[in-house]
């Protein structure tokens, strides 16, 4: 530290490795500390891979979640909530160039958290079928909003007129030249109208508003590789409260990339990992690995990874064209 005269006595912040201060008239320098850990224990390793699918898959969902994540803490943003929700169990392990890339891999994140009873979802994934009851009502291309609206409100007493259902999908494709993962994202939503002669159809698709043995189902070709989900939202006292869903996952990618061979391929990318027999951490470390089932496993892990604060930018969709997006 070193006590500055002259011009360069007017000096105030940082530049390089050097902090300038007045203190009682006179600027004073000294160097940053600054120290670098790059852990490559296996814990460490799999927090940091985490963090490239998660932001690209938030960057190309987003604008379709506008307040998808109710009771925020202040200064929270629901990028924020996205990561911290989704953090402890994903498991999307891509190589250092996909991440360069912009990879994305549909995985089944929870994509909403809110108050209103979440849409419970069975069956074959491409054809499930949700828990919301249509009577006697069978969808076809005559069937108008008016119907639908009746339909769903008077067989489902959690639902009310002038609520929303909205249907995401993300669809999973691969680039055409370099076979990278990439994911195109869609929405599509009907506001119930107990007035509404306007065709169902015209609003939306099968896709995601069919009928199946009474219930509200989807209907993706036999082909769809991706993802999907349902979600109910109402607007309440000027604000817009929402169903907790989690997307359902039909994408063999999402298989291939979430293995013990895929953090393999991955980590090998990244420098590989770094385990030290007399280091105690790298001992306890495989000592969980060997016995998963015991307290005290990865999901306690913390460290180098990155931060939950910096924001992508909404709407990139996985380098694809997302189309139209109505917020919920």
């Amino acid at each position: 530290m070193a006590q500055l005269d002259g011009i360069v006595s007017k000096l105030n912040g940082s530049a390089g490795q050097l902090t300038f201060k007045r203190v009682a008239g006179k600027t004073v320098v000294s160097e940053k500390i600054s120290t670098t850990t790059n852990k490559r224990t296996t814990a460490q390793q799999k927090h940091r891979m985490k963090w490239p699918n998660l932001i690209k898959m938030y960057s190309g969902i987003s604008p379709l979640l506008n307040l998808a994540f109710e009771d925020k803490p202040q200064g929270v943003s629901d990028y924020n909530m996205f990561v911290k929700t989704n953090f402890p169990a994903s498991n999307v392990y891509l190589t250092k160039s996909e991440a360069a890339c912009k990879a994305c891999v549909a995985a089944p994140y929870q994509i909403s958290m809110g108050s209103l009873t979440s849409i419970n979802v069975s069956g074959t994934p491409g054809e499930s079928v949700t828990d919301i009851a249509l009577g006697t009502l069978v969808i076809s291309s005559t069937t108008t909003v008016k119907d639908f609206s009746l339909a769903v409100v008077l067989n489902n007493k959690n639902f009310n007129f002038d609520d929303q259902i909205s249907f995401i999908r993300v669809e999973q494709t691969k680039n055409i030249v370099t076979g990278v993962p990439q994911c195109k994202f869609y929405g599509e939503a009907v506001v119930l109208n107990k007035e509404s002669e306007v065709k169902l159809f015209d609003v939306v698709s099968t896709d995601g508003f069919s009928s199946k043995n009474g219930f509200l189902a989807c209907k993706l070709s036999t082909d769809f590789q991706g993802a999907y989900t349902w979600i109910h939202s109402r607007l309440k006292d000027g604000n817009t409260i929402v169903s907790s869903q989690s997307l359902e996952v039909k994408n063999n990618l999402y298989t291939e990339y979430s293995n013990e061979d895929a953090y393999k391929r991955a980590v090998a990318t990244y420098g590989g990992e770094k385990k030290n027999f007399l280091t105690p951490e790298a001992q306890q470390e495989a000592q969980q690995e060997a016995h998963p089932d015991l307290p005290g496993g990865e999901g306690g892990q913390t460290g180098g990874g990155g931060s939950t604060n910096p924001e992508p930018n909404p709407g990139t969709g996985g380098g694809e064209d997302n189309g139209d997006k109505p917020n919920l």
